[in-house]
């Protein structure tokens, strides 16, 4: 399901700027997010090997760390080194592609306002799960 939003900005340059603060907040998520995956790393491979020896001696692998699920919330406890590294990257991954995409939206928004002339408008942002997709241009 897409979540649609809309901001008005007094200016296009509150926007941008806004856009800045996004854009920083979420780079120093993927560092932070980067470097707990690097710590993971060692406790990850001993669990892998732990894995394959279990399966080698007796046939089948260990459980994975079952979520409890509630109202759609799924709560680990504790959960082994292969989980949580799962859940990590997996919102890395995702970080790093928002990241990308968001930069680009920079780009374009501050190239089409600066070029337009358009730095002193008020502006509508719509938003689609959090990006910017219209930018509405009130006045003169």
């Amino acid at each position: 399901m897409d979540i649609l939003t809309v901001k008005t900005y007094e200016d296009a340059q509150q926007f941008l700027s806004e856009l800045d603060r996004q854009i920083n907040d979420l780079e120093a998520l993927v560092k932070a997010v980067g470097d707990e995956l690097e710590k993971l790393k060692p406790s990850l491979e001993r669990y892998k090997r732990l894995q394959d020896l279990l399966k080698k001696f007796s046939g089948e692998a260990g459980e994975k760390s079952a979520p409890i699920e509630i109202t759609g919330l799924q709560l680990y406890i504790d959960p082994n080194p292969m989980v949580r590294h799962e859940i990590l990257e997996e919102s890395y991954k995702h970080m790093v592609d928002l990241l990308s995409v968001l930069k680009k939206v920079r780009e374009v928004a501050q190239s089409v306002i600066k070029e337009g002339g358009l730095e002193s408008l008020r502006i509508v942002v719509q938003f689609k799960n959090g990006v910017p997709v219209k930018l509405i241009v009130l006045g003169q």
